[in-house]
């Protein structure tokens, strides 16, 4: 996962997690039993209970339903920035990985960008009809640590033993350049732009090549930072890759540790949001995964705003770190 800096959920010494969340007055319950929690709480508690985690208290009392849970989990920092955590760590990578999977008729040959801790890889090795998956990430320390640490491999799946798959420990730009592959879909999970070396990621000379390795029918989707904290970003990204001649769509989900994160989708005809139906394993996704294109009005009136990000003009470390600023 990219790099993220806004922890609303965990706190840096959680040894415990407390959430309070009401059931519905289905059965003539007192009025304090409506539901007071968020979005954030409810995603969060929903994968809180699905998880290994231990309940310390659990009852409904007169005014509302009590749960008090010990929630422990392993996180990973990369420069003292978290990548993640596995206690919601796969809201983002179900919503990253199945909804590209979803519509494109193809899923033969994967290419990941990034995605070192083998996460992302999890979830597209669920897929029966992948038969090829080549992941390349910069730090070859971090691949070694998602295949031998115990704790990440039980979490990523063993993904890296599996025959399908090529660990490349190797610069992604290099790669690509030289590669004369074709992928059906690549999965992009760089880390946030905050310096012009990790700019230059996102620029439209990248995504020009990345058109050239994507197949015809092939998708791509790019982990595209918060919508609410940098919204310029979120749709610089999605105005870049139209401007290397891709159609693009976007779409986002709440993580709890992260908050409102954004995706946007690239494919060389234009998208549908229309989605079939998914048909591996999975527990994060909403019921209606169109409400996942839908963005409130304040956030699409940032688009006009968006820049394209190029390696004659590189801006766009300029506006995430603004955009930052501004935020906090």
């Amino acid at each position: 996962m990219s790099d993220k800096r806004k922890n609303v959920w965990l706190s840096k010494e959680l040894k415990g997690f407390t959430d309070f969340q009401s059931k519905n007055n289905e059965e003539g319950k007192d009025s304090h039993h409506s539901i007071r929690g968020d979005k954030w709480d409810q995603m969060g508690l929903k994968e809180l209970l699905a998880g290994k985690h231990r309940r310390l208290y659990d009852s409904i009392s007169r005014y509302q339903d009590i749960k008090i849970i010990e929630a422990k989990d392993i996180r990973m920092y990369l420069n003292e920035q978290l990548q993640f955590s596995s206690l919601d760590e796969r809201i983002y990578h179900e919503a990253f990985v199945h909804i590209p999977m979803a519509l494109t008729q193809k899923r033969k040959k994967v290419l990941i960008l990034g995605g070192g801790d083998g996460l992302a890889l999890r979830e597209v090795l669920k897929y029966k009809d992948v038969k090829h998956v080549d992941l390349i990430d910069l730090d070859g320390h971090v691949l070694q640590a998602a295949r031998e640490i115990p704790e990440m491999a039980e979490m990523n799946d063993r993904a890296f033993f599996d025959r399908r798959v090529n660990a490349h420990a190797m610069d992604a730009v290099k790669f690509v350049k030289e590669n004369k592959e074709h992928y059906d879909v690549i999965i992009i999970d760089f880390p946030d732009p905050t310096v012009p070396e990790l700019a230059k990621l996102y620029s439209a000379e990248l995504y020009n090549i990345l058109y050239t390795t994507l197949d015809d029918e092939g998708i791509i989707v790019c982990q595209s930072n918060s919508v609410d904290e940098t919204p310029i970003v979120f749709w610089s990204i999605g105005r870049t890759m139209e401007a290397s001649r891709f159609h693009t769509t976007a779409y986002h989900t709440v993580i709890p540790s992260f908050g409102d994160w954004g995706f946007q989708l690239a494919s060389k005809k234009p998208l549908t949001s229309r989605m079939k139906r998914i048909n591996v394993p999975h527990r994060t996704l909403p019921d209606d995964v169109g409400t996942m294109f839908k963005f409130p009005n304040k956030i699409l009136s940032y688009k006009r705003r968006a820049v394209i990000n190029s390696d004659n003009r590189l801006i766009l470390h300029e506006v995430f770190n603004r955009e930052v600023g501004e935020y906090l």
